[in-house]
């Protein structure tokens, strides 16, 4: 759905509108605040700072200019997952040398974050399209960088079977996503 249809869809009804923004940008979100915090916090920390960034942005929203929909969402979603990441770190008092997760920059080039997450909110699509197991099997290699040895126990299969899954899922996601002319660069 267009950010157009989205804005007329909250016009009509927020509680309808603001669902559906909610479905089509959560996955985006998740993503960006558990690449933040995913060395020091948890999926119910991740899923917090999500649920703070949609309160944020459904707070907000008549605010955001027309077309900046997405890079005001992955804004918010960066700077939230930033906050909930120092709150981490003061509360369990682990020393970091990550400076850069620390420090948001001053000057952020927001259409180049947004293209970049567009990007990557649509290869997880495309990895979900793949099906079961194959897509957990992905996520869980390449998003959460276990072992493949770890997901074999998890997914009851033989750590064999988990690489050649892997490798053919890996094979028709490179095909769907050259059919749909995205880059991976």
């Amino acid at each position: 759905m267009t950010e157009e249809n989205l804005r007329e869809l909250i016009a009509e009804s927020q509680r309808n509108g603001f669902k559906v923004l909610f479905k089509q940008y959560q996955n985006y979100v998740y993503t960006i605040v558990w690449s933040r915090i995913r060395k020091i916090g948890s999926a119910e920390d991740a899923e917090e700072a999500v649920s703070d960034t949609f309160a944020d942005i459904f707070l907000n929203f008549s605010t955001i200019n027309e077309g900046s929909l997405q890079a005001y969402i992955g804004t918010v979603a960066k700077r939230k997952a930033i906050n909930k990441y120092r709150r981490l770190v003061s509360e369990k008092a682990v020393p970091t040398d990550d400076d850069e997760i620390l420090n948001l920059p001053d000057e952020t080039d927001i259409a180049a974050d947004s293209e970049t997450l567009e990007r990557n909110r649509l290869i997880y699509e495309k990895i979900r399209s793949l099906g079961e197991p194959d897509a957990s099997l992905i996520i869980q290699k390449y998003y959460y960088d276990r072992k493949s040895k770890d997901i074999a126990n998890d997914f009851n299969m033989t750590h064999g079977a988990v690489r050649v899954r892997l490798n053919r899922a890996l094979k028709k996601l490179k095909e769907l996503l050259i059919n749909e002319n995205i880059s991976l660069k």
